[in-house]
């Protein structure tokens, strides 16, 4: 078995199983990852239909799926995607772990069939949302980074009273890195490279 372990660079996790009965005859070994459903679900160009039968991924499936994770987000639920890939011999290299030097191996970037998406929630602890409002009431402005989808974000950072609702399609309020970044003229470390 080779694995290709979750980071958040990668924001997915790979396992190559190997005695998979179902996967290509001749070779047995199967990919399966799982991962950030908006990055896991843009490698998959077949899904599983109800029946467990192989579909090809078609624009009004990937909307439909868009909008399940955009629905599932708002309701503070971190989505995951399940896919898989039969693979070859030699396929990305004989250990299928090519490029070495990248994080995400090519094995892992394309033609995965999508399982299922599904949705995960972390419970706001009890006394966070009343340890919020305490602290922005001594005058201190409570921020939050995450790695997780902004949409989701928005709605932990509601639940938490890090933000209010009526803030939620304010842009200037929640961003992601790459937009933070471009704002503040990049980051410079002290002592480090910029």
């Amino acid at each position: 078995m080779i694995r290709f372990p979750f980071s958040s660079k990668r924001k997915r996790m790979s396992t190559i199983l190997d005695n998979v009965p179902e996967a290509k005859p001749g070779y047995n070994k199967r990919l399966m990852v799982k991962g950030a459903s908006e990055i896991v679900k843009n490698c998959c160009n077949k899904y599983l239909d109800e029946n467990g039968n192989i579909q090809p991924m078609n624009d009004g499936m990937k909307q439909n799926l868009d909008t399940i994770i955009n629905e599932y987000a708002r309701q503070a639920l971190r989505t995951i995607c399940l896919a898989y890939k039969d693979i070859s011999p030699n396929e990305c290299g004989p250990t299928h772990e090519l490029p070495e030097s990248e994080e995400v191996k090519d094995i892992e970037k394309s033609d995965l069939t999508l399982i299922c998406i599904f949705g995960i929630m972390d419970i706001v602890r009890e006394e966070v949302p009343g340890a919020v409002l305490q602290i922005q009431k001594a005058g201190v402005t409570v921020r939050m980074v995450t790695g997780d989808n902004l949409i989701t974000a928005k709605a932990i950072a509601v639940i938490c009273n890090i933000i209010k609702s009526e803030q939620l399609n304010d842009e200037r309020v929640c961003l992601e890195g790459p937009d933070f970044y471009e704002r503040m003229g990049g980051l410079i470390v002290k002592g480090g490279v910029e």
